[in-house]
């Protein structure tokens, strides 16, 4: 049928699993989270630091809240009709627009292609709520509080972006937190029926996702070492196992979590909300992570062996240093443990938690850096960052709810 009513989805739907559009839908957003990998990447090996993160941040809240709102209001209201194809087409487009423009963001600081993107994702996302509106009685008013909140933020994108260009990053944070509180008002007149386990999937997918950035980097850090037989068996199969072992553990730790069980067992607003916006600082994390070790990449490609790295370290002031991207990966995997540790630890009331082994676990984190900086070569240093996630695994246990 080309349109037909926009009615609730049953959010006790067994089976419930993500469909091919939306599958289809996250490839497109494969490519902007690689622009702003890519955009991190380059910025922080020309040393262009506070830039560079206020650019990666900026552009990867734009990438992210397109795909969430999409997300939510899928698992809600997904009817699969003609209209809501050609709708999500749209968003696609914006998104393939919005990834275009990542590249203008971190080489010029020029926001006009970016925001095109996402205003025309966001336009298409208010008029989904509209029809959901007209099919969804009950929650009527929560429906027209997205449309008219969503219309409401991207007038204001406008005119911030046509009138006060140079605001923008300042007046960033504030467009932002518009944007997060359109949810909590809509859905505060009466929750919609997103799908708990529906929604965990999805996540666990953009999980996956932005994992591969890690892969990428992974693949472009053992590369050159391939050039030897030597090289392959002293250097490149230990840095690439001990890369491997990183993101290995870091997947193994997050779908280690019941996410599912835990919104379905309390299927509240302020959850929903923890959940949904805490997961921004797990897929940064680990999309800087990526950008992190194609920084190593750099350090390899630069000085060859991993003996040449610590040996001329020093040599370059403005070299992508092993210190320097150890560093880097290191950050990112505390922020990314420490994000996980507390949505679990928010979400999961029964858990008990030993704030002595959570800190040093993340301590535990940085020893990678102490050995670089001591003159451990890099494919030996790196087995030292897997420590803190293998230790998490072991302590969390995984226990029945409800």
């Amino acid at each position: 049928m080309i349109h037909k009513l926009m009615k609730a989805r049953d959010h006790h739907e067994v089976h419930r699993v993500a469909t091919t559009l939306e599958l289809y839908f996250d490839l497109v957003f494969v490519i902007a989270i690689a622009a702003t990998a890519s955009g991190l990447h380059h910025a922080l090996a020309a040393h262009h630091f506070s830039e560079g993160l206020i650019h990666f941040a900026t552009s990867f809240f734009c990438v992210w809240w397109a795909w969430m709102n999409f997300t939510w209001f899928a698992s809600a209201y997904d009817n699969d009709d003609f209209t809501y194809r050609i709708v999500t087409m749209v968003q696609m487009f914006g998104a393939i627009i919005l990834a275009i423009g990542i590249n203008n963001v971190f080489e010029h600081n020029d926001y006009v292609m970016i925001l095109i993107g996402y205003i025309v994702m966001r336009v298409a996302m208010a008029y989904q709520w509209f029809r959901a509106a007209k099919g969804d009685p009950e929650r009527r008013t929560t429906c027209l509080r997205y449309a008219f909140g969503i219309i409401f933020a991207q007038i204001c994108w406008t005119i911030v972006a046509l009138k006060f260009p140079y605001l923008f990053n300042t007046l960033f944070p504030f467009l932002a937190l518009l944007e997060l509180s359109v949810p909590a008002w809509a859905e505060s007149a009466n929750k919609t029926p997103w799908h708990p386990h529906h929604i965990s999937e999805r996540y666990g997918l953009l999980v996956i996702i932005v994992l591969g950035e890690g892969i990428l980097g992974a693949t472009n850090a053992i590369t050159p070492l391939f050039h030897s037989n030597e090289a392959m068996l002293t250097e490149a199969f230990p840095l690439g196992l001990g890369i491997s072992a990183l993101m290995f553990s870091l997947w193994w730790l997050y779908f280690k979590m019941p996410w599912g069980e835990f919104l379905h067992s309390d299927r509240t607003l302020n959850n929903a909300l923890v959940y949904g916006y805490g997961h921004l600082l797990i897929f940064i994390a680990l999309t800087a992570l990526g950008s992190g070790l194609e920084l190593l990449a750099d350090s390899v490609k630069e000085f060859g062996t991993m003996a040449e790295v610590v040996e001329h370290v020093s040599s370059n002031a403005h070299s992508v240093s092993p210190l320097f991207a150890m560093t880097v990966l290191s950050i990112c995997s505390a922020v990314y443990l420490i994000a996980l540790a507390f949505l679990r630890w928010y979400l999961d009331k029964d858990t008990n938690y030993s704030v002595i082994g959570f800190v040093l676990a993340i301590a535990a984190t940085f020893l990678g850096v102490l050995c670089v900086y001591l003159g451990m070569p890099l494919q030996w240093s790196i087995w030292f960052t897997v420590i803190a996630p293998i230790a998490m695994i072991s302590f969390y246990k995984t226990k029945p709810i409800g």
